[in-house]
């Protein structure tokens, strides 16, 4: 929502928990590769995790979800065995977060020691690192995951001709793909698999599949069960298996016998006596705003019905219209008649002194509050951000960003990425997490959130055009 100021006027940073509870953490590291035990001389192992609600996120300085917990543990396990060899110098294990393409190079480069992102040994993946996956677990299921948009499946061979949404570093592609091989020599048409971006984790396509905006996407059984339990219109088909025998693991870096026997030493000694409930997970999740539909018949037509305005504007200001239609969904719904208990008005959520102030013209009205709200937004760009290097994804990304935690905020924010060797020209897995930090998590999600909505348009769109394209090419055929 934008603040009933002029931009300048939010600086104040919400004050921060005890230095005693709030784990701060450097994210700069250069290339080294060692084994175990050069990394107990140096005190340090570099785990690289992705940043995600169920395995890694850091709320005001907070480090959440079941990686992070794993990772503590296995800080608190070396430093109770190796006490007497560590003596007044601890071990310390730093979580490095990134986007999932970059687990395994990131490691196999040394730019980390460890990649603990839930990750699935497969073939492929053995080719660049190894595994510590104990094969003594219940071996992970790679589910079909259904919504409320998703066609009857009765086995497999139903995916054939289907749309799957999947991510390209994922083992699910990899099994999707064997199943294409399969349908393709059987005689079948294949699955259509649409890419999503790598910014999206399993539970943000999760989300988007219970809103109705993805129709089938595939995950791990383990995980389809305890989102399940919060997302109501998915269903985890147990009979719908792409993957029976998968082992999850930490990866690490070829030729580490010492780092093997480290992994393997607490997986048998303090893993399985410890166990991770699911009761945390739903903890971390009664957090996160759960994202709504934004395609369905009524607000997919309030889209088509303001395109026209987002893309007149967003033109004028240099934001893509569908960033800017995704925005004006997070505010509103779309709904020009909404208005917010501190009498934020309109499809934009545009404070009438703020609205007064860019004299647009009455933003009462639809496109007078659509043009406040991306010119708003240009002039925090503009006034806070004249130095920065913005691709234009991450120039409306950060705007954003400043739209709801305020600008001075976003400003000090990539000032501190930058000294701690994160690209402050960058949101996702940078700027993002030093904002997750020190603000908290509501301005980190209401940024995801509004790329979601920018991925589901997306891909209405190219289905849209793709389906109009088709009925053209049969036309033309028919002549």
């Amino acid at each position: 929502m934008a603040p009933d100021v002029a931009p300048g006027a939010r600086t104040a940073l919400p004050s921060n928990t005890s230095a005693a509870t709030v784990r701060r953490f450097s994210l700069a590291t250069k290339a080294w590769k060692g084994d175990f035990d050069a990394m107990l001389e140096h005190r340090v192992i570099r785990v690289l995790v992705p940043y995600s609600r169920t395995l890694y996120f850091s709320d005001r300085g907070h480090e959440r979800g079941l990686a992070a917990d794993l990772v503590r543990e296995f800080e608190r396990y070396l430093n109770r065995k190796y006490a007497s060899r560590l003596g007044n110098r601890p071990l310390t294990v730093i979580i490095i977060p990134t986007t999932r393409e970059r687990l395994l190079p990131d490691l196999a480069a040394g730019l980390g020691d460890i990649a603990a992102g839930n990750l699935t040994e497969t073939d492929e993946r053995l080719k660049l690192v190894d595994f510590a996956a104990p094969r003594d677990q219940r071996p992970v299921r790679e589910l079909v995951v259904t919504g409320p948009r998703t066609p009857t499946l009765n086995g497999l061979d139903d995916l054939a001709g289907n749309t799957v949404h999947v991510r390209r570093s994922s083992s699910y592609y990899e099994s999707l793909a064997a199943l294409n091989d399969s349908l393709q020599r059987s005689g079948k048409k294949p699955m259509k698999l649409v890419l999503l971006p790598d910014a999206l984790e399993d539970e943000d396509a999760l989300e988007m599949l219970n809103a109705g905006l993805l129709s089938i996407v595939v995950v791990d059984d383990w995980k389809a069960a305890m989102w399940a339990k919060i997302l109501p219109k998915i269903k985890a088909r147990t009979d719908l298996i792409l993957r029976k025998e998968g082992y999850v693991g930490w990866a690490y870096r070829k030729n580490s016998p010492q780092m093997r026997q480290a992994l393997d030493d607490f997986n048998v000694n303090h893993v399985k006596k410890q166990g991770i409930a699911a009761y945390h997970l739903k903890q971390y999740m009664r957090r996160i705003t759960q994202i709504r539909n934004n395609a369905n018949d009524a607000e997919y037509k309030r889209f088509e019905h303001t395109l026209s305005l987002f893309e007149k504007y967003g033109k004028d200001y240099r934001f893509d219209p569908l960033m800017l239609a995704a925005q004006g969904f997070q505010e509103s719904k779309l709904k020009q008649d909404a208005r917010s208990h501190v009498g934020a008005v309109g499809v934009m959520q545009i404070m009438p002194a703020t609205g007064k102030w860019l004299n647009v013209g009455n933003i009462r009205m639809t496109e007078p509050n659509i043009h406040a709200g991306a010119k708003y937004m240009d002039l925090l760009m503009t006034r806070y951000f004249p130095d920065a290097h913005f691709s234009d994804e991450n120039r409306a990304l950060f705007a954003f960003a400043s739209y709801n935690a305020g600008p001075a905020n976003i400003a000090k924010m990539r000032t501190e990425a930058a000294e701690l060797g994160l690209d402050p020209d960058k949101w996702f897995n940078n700027v993002e997490i030093v904002v997750a930090e020190e603000i908290g998590m509501e301005t980190t999600t209401y940024v995801r959130n509004i790329y979601k909505y920018y991925t589901a348009y997306r891909l209405l769109q190219e289905r849209h055009a793709a389906r109009e394209r088709a009925i053209k090419e049969l036309k033309t055929s028919n002549r």
